[in-house]
């Protein structure tokens, strides 16, 4: 999680949205203190029945997902990313400036 509120310090100013979703089953009651227990202030979600996971085909946690500015799906990983590396900085310039 520190690497998504890098990223999300990041990009905030160029046009992209970080954005978690939680599938913790106390929903809210979880993940409103974590989020600020940590200081993070990027979005985060709350998906507690786990339809969007569902709907997205989402094993494993945590799944990254790249939409561009048409809502197309562009990228994806499963596993723990790094969004806050140069590599992962890089890509989604490359995804801005292709949309």
């Amino acid at each position: 999680m520190p690497s998504v509120q890098k990223a999300h310090e990041l990009f905030r100013e160029k046009d992209v949205v970080i954005l978690a979703i939680s599938i913790d089953g106390l929903g809210a009651r979880a993940v409103t203190p974590f989020m600020a227990e940590h200081g993070y202030s990027f979005l985060s979600l709350i998906d507690q029945t786990m339809a969007v996971a569902r709907q997205f085909g989402v094993r494993l946690v945590p799944t990254t997902y790249v939409v561009n500015r048409e809502g197309m799906i562009v990228g994806m990983g499963v596993g723990p990313v790094d969004l806050a590396s140069p590599e992962f900085a890089q890509y989604l310039e490359s995804v801005r400036s292709a949309s």
